[in-house]
Order: C-alpha cells, then sequence, then structure tokens
C-alpha cells in the first residue's frame, strides 16, 4: 500500500519513504504561476480549494496555519485529488496536491509550485504492507520495483 500522512504505523511493515512537498496547484494565467515557490500567505488573496479533512495533504495545511497568523478558508473542499487538479482554472483558484499526483511538467492545463517548506513541511510516502504478512513472489518484485522508483524521485538513488 502507498500511504501519506499521517500513517498508523503500529499495524504495517514501512518497505520505503519519499519525501513529499505540498504543492500549490494552480492555472498558467494564475498571478501565482510566476513564482518558483509559493509562501502560504501568498495564497490569501486567492480562492482556494482543499482536500478534505482525512487527506494527509489537507493535515499538514491545518497544522501550518495553526502555527501561523495566515488562515486560508477553503471556498470548496473535495475528496477527489482529480477533481482538485483540474478545477483552477476557471476561477483562478489554489488547490493543493503532492508531487507523485502532479504531471512532470507544467504543459498541461495548470502549473504547480511547491510551498515554502518553512511555512508547510513536506510530508512523507510510505510504501508499506501488513505487518508479519510474506508477500507473494510477484508483489515482493513490484513492492521492490515501486521501494527503487521511490528513491530514485526522491533523489536518494539507493534501495529501500
Amino acid at each position: 500500500a502507498l500511504g501519506f500522512e499521517p500513517v498508523r504505523l503500529s499495524d504495517v511493515q514501512v518497505l520505503a519513504t519519499a519525501p513529499q512537498p505540498v504543492h500549490a496547484v494552480m492555472s498558467h494565467e494564475h498571478p501565482l504561476a510566476a513564482k518558483k515557490v509559493i509562501r502560504l500567505s501568498d495564497m490569501s488573496d486567492f480562492p482556494v480549494g482543499m482536500p478534505s479533512e482525512e487527506f494527509g495533504v489537507r493535515y499538514l495545511l491545518d497544522i501550518a496555519m495553526r502555527r501561523s497568523s495566515v488562515q486560508i478558508v477553503p471556498g470548496i473542499e473535495s475528496d477527489s485529488f482529480e477533481f482538485l487538479r483540474c478545477y483552477p482554472g476557471p476561477e483562478l483558484m489554489v488547490t493543493f496536491q503532492i508531487p507523485i499526483g502532479l504531471p512532470m511538467d507544467d504543459s498541461g492545463p495548470v502549473v504547480s509550485r511547491p510551498i515554502d517548506t518553512r511555512d508547510v513541511p513536506a510530508g512523507v510516502l510510505y510504501l508499506a504492507q501488513m505487518r508479519q504478512r510474506t508477500l507473494p513472489v510477484a508483489a515482493a518484485n513490484f513492492a521492490r520495483q515501486l521501494a527503487q522508483a521511490l528513491d530514485v524521485a526522491s533523489g536518494r538513488g539507493g534501495h529501500a
């Protein structure tokens, strides 16, 4: 299984981890699209769409707002990251996602920019299996390949 912040680790054995900074997602025309890194305070003047409270991205954003004077009230909330990734265009809305769920480049209808880690620290993506379970050979090989891909994607390059 792949899980993102927060994960209850008591029932699982972690096979690999990868840091995932929270990204702001917006249309190419959005005024913040010209920035390389977004501060939480930059978003206070724009409509914002957030994931539902049970998601790790929202968990990290809520913690960041409790620690700061910046308060962002979502105009919409959704339990669909696909919806949040596709919605920003019509209203110059900013939504949030982690890199693993985003296109590799900015050639699509939206762009993403990392939120400054001074405002919102990166979360952790976990590759895990049920504790004390022996995976079938095919699943174990897939998990090993996925762990290697997560290492490469996070810049560690080695094996998990």
